[in-house]
């Protein structure tokens, strides 16, 4: 009975080992088979569950050869899919980055204004009544000649002094009337006629500047009317300045520049600066402007410094506006930047895309150093002749968002 008992589970361990084998060889190498009968040999209960999951195991292994195999061996994780005719459609531009020169900036505050010797000022032809006409106002583009307003006298508090002038005129006239032929028999003195006539010429000269009806305020030259000195319904007198025209072909920049940066204004020969009401960061030397003073010959104004550029307006600048300064000094080589464009900002990361064959592109997170409006250094986080998104970064920023990644390779490293 006892050999019995022993028999038949060394049979059961046979017979099973056999079966495990047998599968075995048909899905997996041969040192699993191997692996497969020690456990069974040594441990002696079923190990099947184990078998399955380890079985899982090699089928995903050999799909991941098989997505090797597919990419060539490459890691291309994260990439970014937009097709090339999608890319041109929406204007993104790429450009190989190359360490070239960057100049020193300080950022400053400043203002855009006329010169003076483009200037021409609007002035009263008579007393009255101002009326300014409703198209004009400042910022307003007016050609020499064209009416800026209206003097009206008969509106004035104590009647026409067009009335006034005549009298006086007159009196003068008939003064000078009767003075001129006792002049010529010697009765009466030279002093005492040529004193007539110089009245009689102011009256005259009176009457012409306060003629009745309205009197035309006009421009003296084509420009943009950058004041107004006087408003509607305000009593003006001849020579009283109306409005200040500029030219509008020369203007200067003022950048007011903080005490504590004096050190930094010896080495200032150029600027970038973007006016208010735009968002074209315009370079000086695009615009032919050079420095008309600089800290040896500027003064201190409420702890700020002015500093003076003068330049050609290419019609995109009105005097008048404010304006962000990029102040430009000293030049450090062999340093990379990317226009300001290129930077695109994503939860707190500066970021830029990078072409990465065709329609395809990949986002590196950059460190940034300083600007100069146009373009802004790099620090880390991309490598020289790299081709980057110069144009249309938001563009390639929602073709990632949108699900349009290579699929299976999203995850970013």
């Amino acid at each position: 009975m006892n050999r019995r008992y022993y028999k038949i589970p060394l049979l059961v361990i046979a017979a099973l080992t056999w079966s495990i084998s047998s599968v075995s060889c048909g899905k997996s190498s041969g040192h699993q088979e191997e692996t497969e009968s020690h456990d069974h040999d040594h441990e002696g209960h079923d190990h099947s569950e184990e078998n399955h999951i380890h079985e899982e195991g090699d089928h995903d292994h050999g799909d991941n050869d098989h997505d090797s195999a597919d990419h060539d061996g490459h890691d291309h994780s994260g990439l970014i899919e937009l097709k090339k005719e999608q890319a041109e459609r929406f204007g993104v531009v790429t450009e190989k980055i190359v360490p070239s020169s960057f100049s020193e900036v300080t950022a400053v505050s400043g203002r855009i204004e006329s010169k003076a010797s483009d200037e021409g000022i609007a002035t009263a032809t008579r007393n009255g009544i101002l009326t300014i006409s409703p198209s004009i106002n400042v910022g307003v583009r007016v050609s020499a000649g064209s009416s800026i307003g209206s003097i009206s006298a008969s509106n004035v508090q104590g009647g026409d002094p067009m009335v006034q002038a005549v009298a006086v005129r007159n009196a003068a006239k008939r003064e000078l009337d009767r003075l001129k032929p006792l002049h010529d028999d010697g009765i009466v003195s030279t002093e005492e006629f040529n004193n007539a006539l110089r009245a009689y010429e102011e009256a005259e000269a009176t009457v012409k500047t306060s003629r009745q009806g309205s009197a035309s305020v006009n421009s003296p030259k084509a420009g943009v009317i950058t004041q107004l000195l006087a408003k509607s319904g305000e009593y003006v007198e001849v020579g009283q300045s109306i409005a200040v025209i500029s030219g509008n072909t020369s203007l200067t920049l003022r950048a007011d520049v903080p005490e504590k940066y004096i050190g930094r204004l010896a080495g200032v020969k150029t600027a970038n600066f973007r006016p208010s009401s735009s968002e074209e960061v315009i370079s000086l030397e695009d615009v032919n402007g050079r420095l008309i003073s600089n800290a040896g010959t500027s003064v201190s104004e409420n702890g700020y410094i002015p500093v003076y550029f003068s330049f050609s307006n290419n019609g995109k600048v009105a005097p008048g506006a404010f304006a962000e300064v990029f102040l430009k000094s000293g030049e450090r080589h062999n340093v990379l930047s990317v226009p300001k464009e290129a930077i695109v900002e994503i939860n707190g990361n500066k970021c830029v895309y990078a072409s990465h064959g065709d329609g395809h592109y990949v986002k590196h997170v950059v460190t940034l150093g300083g600007s100069d409006g146009r373009k802004v250094e790099i620090l880390s986080g991309l490598n020289p002749d790299e081709e980057v998104v110069v144009k249309g970064a938001q563009v390639v920023r929602m073709a990632e968002t949108s699900a349009t990644a290579v699929p299976g390779h999203t995850h970013n490293h």
